[in-house]
């Protein structure tokens, strides 16, 4: 792919003539307009390492959740586990606990998206989606430690149009109907409204309940209003809700390692619970009992206004979320009731933005604005344990719930200003500072009930079954004559952030560039713990150099960027899994990334496009020795809470390749009768990595590359197509850990979260 960026015209030449296209007569390249910086520009013209993911691109190959995008972005990953959503870039992310906001930071029309739980809500009709990589700490500001994704929705057009566009998935029954309607409504008056319904009928199945999984049930509507009074104001106002269910899971067991006389499936069968694991490969069939759903809504309301005064621009965004959600998982991964999860998760967030952009000058250009925003998450869980633990030595936990109710509230306000200094007519220097002043309040309280799938049943008193629950599992506990696990905290902390970057004009198409940065991520405090001796955990923080180039090649027929970065960050915050039943929270001590990023776009000829990505990766934790040991690892860590962990220094984290990349060729011919011929072929690679939450080398995944294939002909009222994604149906895994109880018969069982498999589909779309 690295050749591909740089292709000469021999090159390119022979490529055309091998089509069948006779000379090179390549257009130029379509400007992609770009607001990572608050300002429209040409993504030629940002001094970040940037990708840009069209509206039509996301059309074409039904990109409808952050996962779909993987394959279009290098250095991306996102991934499913056993409890939530993990997104990295660069191999910077955030792990499991819903107390965490996002290193990697989504924004949508301009509101921060830090909840895991809402980079689950699937999107569409949208114009475009960047992601930028690395601290973007100044504009966007609110925890953007390891890089953003800005999502832009399609706006109100002046002119009436609508559209519908309907695909279905063959092998997965997966059925998408998007539709929108757009124009004017009355004078100075636009709107748009569009719709999305989706389903699956999953590609992971399970003999067991007779049911295939995930099957998903996707509704959301968004409708827009915008007005524009006169040439000196303008509003936006968008009003959206989704709601998308889901029934099953893409979890399965796919290793069961014996260390001793028997293996985890066997030592079921031998204490009674015949057939309890009987899928323990990589087969994309799994064991499981429990009805496992998962239901979701988010609304969220978003007035942009904008008021142009001749010295610049007064931009307001004033944006309220909520989402909650109620969802019951299978946490033994076996066909009998051992140990379940039942969740209840609510969130509301205010925020506004106010800034002022100044008009580009001839010597000085500046941004500057203040931040508010206040937040409250309720997280109440239930971990059940079902009647089947009896026969695991267990007998007096049997039907018994461990209840943890979680309440946070956070305020945080901010101000933040950027200024361009134009030196010459070459050089210019942009010195931006961000001010943060964060606060939060959390309380958690763990009281051990008489039901295992239920929410405020009465309190166990039985001292036997109090007494195995703390010494044997670790949980500290609320009941009457327990350890007690009653906590109230608050912590409050500020922050300048500052960035400095050098632009150079080497001449009228090539940029150099060089930059300074340092980001941060509010500390806070756990959900999910067990123990109430670490309940809080510290600010995330992080320094980051970079240099580069924006290039703007062969007559306007190519477009050539490269970022080399290298940052280091200081208490990246961790989740890992404990071995039994809870999870640690706590901070990684340092790390160290450093890398390169390469892109490319070249018209190849008047009909096919290239556009590509290389990037590479090295990764080290320099100094972590609170890591959780994988199974069978000698611990050679720091002692924490009476445990004593692993060393993880001089090691890689998960989801971190040392090389990724992507390809894809758009080819459109035109045919007779206004018709148009249009195929694309998207090709992503990601190189050898671990998936799994120790660091398992179990959890090592092979090198992979993912082919998509979408051939269509379109007109100007209809188009109509066939896809193939997943073409050479690789086999992927994409996130391990160990199964709960198995490591107590010497067994090294795990389960894992596989990409789904090879499937084709149609496409049709209409306007009007």
């Amino acid at each position: 792919m690295k050749a591909s960026g740089l292709m000469t015209g021999a090159a390119v030449a022979a490529l055309s003539a091998a089509l069948g296209s006779g000379p090179v007569l390549a257009q130029q390249l379509d400007v992609i307009t770009v607001t990572a910086q608050k300002r429209e520009q040409d993504v030629s013209d940002v001094p970040i390492a940037i990708s840009v993911v069209t509206g039509e691109t996301l059309d074409d190959f039904e990109i409808g959740t952050l996962d779909d995008l993987q394959l279009s972005v290098p250095n991306f990953q996102v991934t499913q586990t056993g409890i939530g959503t993990q997104m990295y870039i660069r191999g910077i992310g955030t792990g499991n606990d819903p107390a965490f906001e996002q290193s990697v930071a989504q924004f949508i029309d301009g509101v921060s998206y830090g909840r895991a739980r809402l980079t689950r809500a699937p999107f569409f009709d949208l114009e475009r989606v960047e992601v930028l990589r690395g601290p973007q700490s100044v504009l966007f500001g609110k925890n953007t430690t390891g890089g953003a994704l800005s999502l832009v929705a399609a706006r109100p057009t002046t002119e009436f149009e609508a559209g519908v566009d309907v695909s279905y998935m063959f092998d997965t029954e997966d059925a998408t109907v998007d539709a929108y309607v757009s124009g004017p409504l009355a004078d100075n008056l636009a709107g748009r409204i569009a719709v999305r319904g989706a389903s699956s009928g999953g590609f992971v199945s399970n003999p067991n309940t007779g049911e295939d999984g995930p099957q998903h049930d996707d509704f959301a509507v968004r409708g827009m209003l915008l007005f524009t009074p006169g040439e000196n104001f303008d509003a936006t106002l968008k009003v959206e809700h989704n709601r998308f269910d889901v029934d099953g899971r893409e979890i399965e067991v796919v290793r069961d390692i014996a260390t001793g006389p028997v293996n985890y499936a066997q030592a079921l069968d031998l204490v009674g619970l015949t057939g309890a694991m009987t899928n323990t490969e990589f087969d994309f069939v799994r064991d499981g009992d429990a009805p496992e759903h998962s239901d979701n809504t988010v609304s969220n309301v978003t007035l942009t206004t904008n008021t142009y005064f001749e010295p610049g621009t007064l931009t307001t965004v004033t944006g309220y979320v909520s989402y909650d959600r109620d969802e019951l998982a299978d946490l033994d991964f076996t066909n009998y009731y051992i140990l379940t999860g039942l969740v209840a998760e609510d969130y509301e967030q205010f925020s506004q933005e106010i800034r002022f952009s100044s008009e580009p000058g001839e010597h000085l250009s500046w941004i500057g604005g203040v931040y508010f925003q206040t937040s409250s998450l309720s997280n109440d869980d239930v971990t059940g344990f079902g009647s089947a633990i009896a026969n695991l030595g267990y007998g007096p936990l049997a039907n018994v719930g461990l209840e943890r109710n979680y309440q946070q509230d956070s305020t945080a306000y901010a101000v933040f200003g950027e200024a361009t200094l134009n030196v010459s007519e070459r050089v210019r220097l942009i010195g931006g500072l961000r001010w943060t002043y964060e606060e939060k309040d959390a309380s958690r309280q763990i009281v051990a009930t008489q039901s295992p799938d239920s929410f405020g049943a009465a309190d166990v008193t039985n001292g036997t079954t109090l007494a195995i629950i703390q010494a044997g599992l670790g949980v500290a506990l609320n009941n009457t004559g327990a350890a007690g696990h009653d906590l109230n905290q608050s912590r409050e902390e500020d922050r300048l952030t500052p960035s400095l970057t050098l632009e150079f004009d080497a001449s009228d198409t090539l940029m150099l560039f060089a930059s300074y940065k340092e980001g941060f991520k509010g500390g806070g405090f756990d959900v999910r713990g067990n123990s109430t001796a670490f309940f809080e955990f510290d600010d995330e923080t992080v320094t980051s150099y970079e240099a580069g180039l924006r290039a703007d090649l062969w007559d306007g027929r190519m477009q050539f960027n490269a970022t080399a970065y290298m940052a280091q960050y200081e208490n990246l915050q961790i989740s890992q899994f404990d071995g039994t039943i809870g999870f640690n929270v706590g901070n990684a001590g340092e790390t160290e990334v450093a890398g390169i990023d390469m892109d490319t776009r070249i018209a190849l000829t008047d009909n096919l496009t290239l556009s590509a990505g290389l990037s590479y990766l090295d990764f080290e934790y320099t100094d972590f020795r609170r890591g959780n040991c994988a199974f069978g690892e000698t611990p050679d860590g720091d002692v924490v809470n009476g445990v004593q962990l692993c060393d993880y220094t001089g090691r890689r984290g998960r989801f971190t390749p040392e090389w990724t990349g992507f390809a894809r060729f758009d080819y459109v011919r035109p045919l007779e009768a206004g018709y148009e011929l249009r195929t694309t072929l998207n090709m992503g690679y990601t190189g050898e990595h671990n998936v799994h939450d120790n660091l398992d080398p179990y959890g090592d995944v092979d090198a992979y590359t993912l082919v998509d294939l979408r051939i269509g002909l379109d007109s100007d009222r209809w188009g109509i197509a066939v896809v193939g994604r997943n073409l050479l149906d690789e086999e992927i895994l994409t996130f391990a850990a160990n199964v709960p109880f198995a490591s107590s018969v010497g067994a090294n069982t795990q389960y894992a979260v596989p990409l789904r498999p090879r499937v084709f589909g149609v496409q049709g779309s209409l306007r009007f």
